[in-house]
């Protein structure tokens, strides 16, 4: 990008989210949300859920099962060099209100994780992923699950192209998803890089 830096804000859930440095120029990328601040326990009000036209309904094949909706939101979430990646589609999993939430505060002055909504994630990553190619894959999973409710460690990793011999990043993405008795929505998402300090362990490599 001419006279623009590009700095290397987080490793967002497969890739290191991208923004562009203006210099002085407030960024055009819409403000991250801020986390509800409510505590383990306690019962936070309910979002009013919206009204039916302006939900994006998902296809069913994408949310009725765990494998399903993890199988596409890596899909969508992917994009060759020149490709736009799928956004209608990566948006119709996440439940209304849904977060994502990088493990690294770098470059905030913080340790804290920013929650972002699912549309800023895409606007924040989308030059990156079309520029330099972004294909990413999950290579091994634990899961937990109780009635409606499932935890799932996803290890990821990812390349620019296909044909590249090693990944650029891997990590781990924390899912936590909720069964409605008609369809999977993934409620929230953090993510923990790889880093040559922090290197994934064997049991979540398998």
């Amino acid at each position: 990008m001419p006279g623009c830096k590009i700095v290397r804000i987080f490793a967002v859930t497969l890739f290191a989210t991208l923004v562009p440095c203006t210099h002085g120029q407030q960024s055009a990328a819409p403000a991250p949300q801020k986390p509800h601040d409510s505590h383990a326990g306690h019962t936070a009000a309910a979002p009013s859920a919206p009204a039916a036209h302006e939900m994006k309904p998902a296809d069913a094949a994408d949310v009725a099962s765990l494998d399903a909706i993890l199988a596409a939101f890596y899909a969508s979430n992917s994009g060759a060099v020149g490709q736009k990646r799928d956004i209608v589609r990566f948006s119709s999993l996440f439940y209304p209100g849904a977060q994502l939430m990088p493990a690294e505060g770098k470059g905030h002055g913080t340790n804290m994780p920013r929650a972002f909504a699912p549309s800023t994630y895409i606007a924040n990553t989308d030059l990156f992923a079309a520029e330099e190619g972004y294909l990413v894959k999950e290579i091994a999973r634990r899961t937990e699950r109780f009635g409606k409710i499932a935890q799932v460690f996803s290890t990821y990793e990812a390349r620019h192209a296909a044909s590249d011999p090693k990944p650029f990043v891997r990590g781990v993405n924390s899912f936590q998803l909720f069964f409605d008795g008609h369809r999977w929505w993934i409620l929230s998402l953090a993510w923990q890089t790889e880093t040559p300090e922090l290197k994934l362990p064997e049991e979540y490599l398998r």
